[in-house]
């Protein structure tokens, strides 16, 4: 059991592994763990396996389907979706990735939006996973959500010109940085 964690990422794909009551005994892990989550959609458990099965998380990162399906809503704006949910949630970040139109990041005080950083798709499978991986420890230290725009977009520009599950390694996030701030 973990109780002294300061950083807890979970990846939550719907395939049974967490059900609405392990996800309430990881949110509610005490201490000071920051818990940051992504829920997934697939074709396995469409409607199924939706965020508001988690009753809190500091950091959220989903996409568009992901979270109109939560919010049974395809209506509304998604900036207005995302700071419903981030506020429901009680969640210090909440990031909606929007494919090949760049992402959103939200904190209480502001939002981000940036466009998507590459225009050739290799294989899109696993680049919100990348996108997670790359910006928890961001969005745990408190890094504005401008810096979790950049850097989630970079791994996920990274993660697309990839076939496959490969992963993306911190080296190459390095040189996209270089390249976009020189």
């Amino acid at each position: 059991e973990v109780t002294d964690a300061e950083l807890i990422v979970v990846a939550d794909y719907g395939h049974g592994l967490i059900n609405r009551a392990g996800a309430h005994r990881i949110a509610t892990i005490p201490g000071p763990s920051f818990l940051a989550i992504t829920v997934q959609s697939n074709s396995a458990n469409w409607g199924f396996n939706q965020l508001t099965k988690w009753p809190y998380a500091n950091y959220i990162v989903v996409d568009r389907n992901e979270l109109q399906l939560a919010c049974a809503d395809r209506d509304t704006e998604i900036v207005e979706l995302a700071d419903r949910m981030r506020q429901d949630m009680n969640a210090d970040y909440f990031a909606v990735t929007l494919g090949h139109e760049g992402c959103l990041v939200l904190d209480k005080d502001s939002q981000q939006y940036l466009r998507a950083l590459s225009d050739s798709v290799v294989d899109r499978m696993g680049a919100g996973d990348a996108f997670l991986a790359a910006t928890a420890s961001l969005a745990w230290t408190g890094a504005p959500p401008e810096i979790i725009a950049l850097v989630g977009n970079i791994a996920g520009a990274i993660k697309v010109g990839k076939l496959g599950n490969q992963s993306i390694m911190r080296s190459e996030v390095d040189i996209w940085l270089h390249k976009i701030l020189d």
